[in-house]
């Protein structure tokens, strides 16, 4: 059957009629397409029995199947491969698609509620950012607070313990290394520089300039992200797990979808998801400078209007052309 629907090629009034079923099934609802349906949609010059026939073409190479007996028909597994890969070129839509943070969760939170969908977005990896300044802050009697600031103005935060004897002098004269150490250097490279540059540091710092490096360390390699509209998968869907939805998730898309620039999707034999049958990803990563961040990925069941999710991103696309 899967060998019929790879060298299959479909005459063009059962493309237009497989066409119409995805498109009123993928409308939020996901309920079977009957023929009398198709024949009404506007553009359709064919009578109820011809569409019968055409459906009953597709289903039998495998892209419909009819969950009950006189129902309508369905997309399969193999029928939203064919759909997505025939009739929408993903690899063309949102390459090394630019969005700001502020971009990114404002979209993940509008197309979460548009579509009734979930949205989990791995944010920009703090260690490739670039500091432009940094400032320390007298914060309380113990700690002093660094500010990282970026050109945009924007700034990663961490309490350090004070040092022995600490003191405004010593912590402008700190504030004066850390920006030579950081000047216009990624956060990463930052933190290897202040181990080389630890003998040049103020000699009061010494003794905890090894636990601030740790600290910071940790604070920025640390993976993030955000997820919004989880409660509507488990409205929508049959499933008795919770789905692990996150950071680690990201990961396995990331390792599924590797090198792979625009819009992409993983049906559902692709993902982790064991016990749910109605889901599927669409995934777009992001770039700054050209260099990868992390991915964008919409989780949706496969009645969502996919044709409209997509449409989204070529958007953006274009408004940030």
């Amino acid at each position: 059957m899967q060998q019929d629907v790879d060298t299959m090629n479909l005459n063009p009034r059962d493309q237009q009629i497989f066409s119409a079923v995805m498109s009123l099934y993928c409308n939020g609802e996901g309920q079977p397409v009957a023929s009398s349906r198709i024949a009404k949609q506007k553009g359709m010059a064919v009578c109820s029995a011809t569409v019968r026939n055409a459906m009953s073409r597709l289903e039998k190479i495998g892209l419909l199947y009819s969950p009950h007996t006189s129902a309508g028909r369905v997309p399969t597994n193999a029928g939203f491969d064919y759909w997505l890969s025939e009739f929408f070129p993903l690899a063309d839509i949102a390459q090394y698609w630019q969005p700001a943070q502020a971009q990114l969760v404002e979209l993940a939170h509008g197309l979460s509620q548009r579509y009734q969908v979930c949205c989990c977005v791995g944010l920009p990896q703090v260690s490739s950012q670039h500091v432009f300044r940094v400032e320390v802050l007298d914060f309380d009697s113990n700690d002093w607070l660094i500010l990282l600031l970026d050109r945009a103005g924007q700034s990663h935060n961490i309490c350090i313990h004070k040092p022995d004897e600490a003191s405004d002098t010593l912590r402008y004269q700190f504030a004066t290394w850390l920006n030579t150490v950081f000047s216009q250097q990624t956060l990463m490279e930052g933190l290897y520089r202040m181990q080389a540059m630890a003998n040049t540091a103020p000699r009061n710092c010494h003794d905890s300039l090894h636990q601030w490096t740790r600290e910071l360390s940790q604070k920025l390699g640390s993976d993030n992200s955000i997820v919004v509209g989880e409660n509507y998968l488990y409205r929508k869907i049959d499933c008795e797990q919770s789905l692990n939805i996150g950071v680690s998730f990201l990961n396995f898309v990331e390792d599924k979808l590797a090198f792979k620039n625009g819009v992409s999707v993983l049906n559902t034999a692709q993902l982790p998801f064991t016990d749910c049958d109605e889901l599927m990803v669409i995934s777009v990563p992001y770039f700054q400078n050209q260099e990868y961040q992390s991915r964008f990925c919409v989780i949706c069941p496969k009645s969502a209007q996919i044709e409209a999710i997509i449409q989204e991103f070529k958007l953006i696309e274009s408004f940030g052309s």
